[in-house]
């Protein structure tokens, strides 16, 4: 769910195999959020290169970005311990934000919106050759 963990909801069925009406309004809410907060990736079919320990991805475009959200391949352990994500702004690589593991998915919120064409992550520090899954960039609608 965003800080390397998995999301147990916990909502049984009844005897009947129904779920409770009051479950099912939270369940929506809990949709209504993630889609607010997450909608959709602007980085789904953007243009990505790769160089050492590094992933970047082009818009295409200028965008306004307030989420990142990062995922290793985690099918041979967790291996991120350091990455940093900048921003190519005014001709000049801006550093957004910076921080430890990543696991199997790590969701970050920007200070404030952040409008660039090119994202890179750079792994700084890994205990072993590190593989990411995802890299996907969001403007939430909150």
């Amino acid at each position: 769910m965003g800080r390397n963990s998995v999301l147990l909801l916990n909502v049984p069925p009844d005897t009947d195999g129904l779920l409770p009406a009051a479950d099912v309004t939270r369940l929506r809410e809990f949709r209504e959020r993630v889609d607010r907060e997450l909608p959709a990736d602007l980085a789904r079919d953007a243009r990505r290169s790769t160089g050492p320990g590094t992933l970047t991805v082009d818009l295409g475009r200028e965008r306004e970005v307030d989420r990142i959200r990062l995922a290793e391949d985690i099918r041979h352990g967790q291996q991120v311990e350091g990455f940093v994500v900048e921003a190519h702004r005014d001709g000049t690589w801006t550093e957004v934000t910076r921080a430890g593991v990543i696991g199997a998915s790590r969701i970050l919120l920007l200070p404030a919106p952040v409008r660039a064409r090119r994202w890179p992550v750079r792994v700084t520090a890994s205990r072993a050759t590190p593989g990411l899954a995802e890299f996907g960039l969001y403007r939430s609608r909150v």
